[in-house]
């Protein structure tokens, strides 16, 4: 094959044209290395710590403090050791719960609303809970699965120290403008049991009900509307089941106005224990055991009718 002759002084076209693509390629190498770089010697960790401090401790409505907090790479987030919520948050000083963990990452797109969506894990002693929110344009969801809330998150949200068992939760929390606007959630448990306790002045024996069921909803007024509450079995000390309404008090549980029917089977032994309670049941018949009764007023105060 002849050989193509170049004039003295005379270099081909090749040399003075880069070859195609190579050219943008560098460029994004170039670019690629300089992330590469900028993510290898930016501070990331101690700014962002240091932003997600400052917004904490300007919640001075509802303080937390722990021992020490960590950027998480593989699933994006932080990670809170020993924390502890002040129990300014639920309207009690002094009474502050303490955490075992806490801990916020990014789980994804969400689209209902269309948004992102987070994780949050929080667990305790005794409690476990498990939430997803996501922020959408003009309106947030909260999404609680597979958490179990004990006696120690129970009291400090209630305020009342009288559950000895654990409480499994599924919910779906709408808010907008930071404000709950809807809720509805279930509440159970198949080995629900309650300390021994002082109610008004009367001394209420520890009891194993067994089976423990909520199902409600709740409005942006904070009025709760009950569906089913049932606890107990066919030999547990005592049995019910009811429905109707509570307006719920956030700053104390015992102050929420309840509207409830239903019925309550007593055992022998409760019975015994607190004898007034054949005064409030003398002359009412029973069906089947249970006794038809409403409840209105508040918790703390009210007292049971028997119809």
């Amino acid at each position: 094959m002849a050989m193509k002759k170049i004039p003295e002084n005379h270099l081909l076209n090749e040399i003075y044209v880069p070859e195609s693509g190579k050219g943008f390629k560098r460029w994004l190498a170039v670019i690629a290395l300089f992330f590469i770089t900028f993510l290898l010697t930016f501070p990331f960790e101690k700014t962002i710590i240091a932003q997600v401090e400052k917004a904490i401790n300007s919640q001075r409505a509802c303080p937390i403090s722990y021992e020490s907090v960590s950027l998480t790479w593989f699933a994006p987030g932080l990670d809170f050791e020993k924390p502890v919520i002040s129990g300014n948050c639920f309207q009690r000083p002094g009474s502050d719960l303490p955490l075992n963990n806490m801990a916020l990452s990014f789980a994804g797109p969400n689209f209902s609303p269309i948004g992102v969506r987070f994780k949050v894990l929080i667990e305790s002693e005794n409690s476990r809970l498990e939430a997803y929110p996501a922020v959408g344009i003009g309106e947030q969801v909260v999404r609680i699965t597979d958490t179990t809330i004990g006696e120690d998150i129970f009291a400090a949200l209630t305020g009342m120290n009288i559950i000895a068992s654990s409480l499994s939760v599924d919910g779906l929390i709408t808010m907008a403008e930071n404000q709950i606007s809807s809720a509805k959630f279930k509440v159970e448990s198949k080995r629900f049991k309650t300390r021994s306790t002082n109610i008004k002045g009367f001394d209420l024996m520890a009891m194993d009900l067994g089976n423990f069921v909520l199902l409600a909803e709740m409005d942006a007024a904070a009025k709760l509307f009950v569906e089913k509450l049932s606890f107990g079995e066919a030999n547990s000390t005592l049995a019910g089941n009811f429905k109707g309404n509570i307006t719920l008090n956030r700053f104390n549980m015992l102050y929420s106005n309840a509207d409830l029917t239903g019925e309550v089977r007593f055992s022998e032994e409760l019975t015994n224990a607190i004898p007034l309670i054949n005064i409030f049941i003398q002359g009412k018949q029973p069906i089947d055991g249970f006794y038809k009764l409403e409840i209105k007023g508040p918790l703390g105060q009210t007292r049971p009718n028997f119809l």
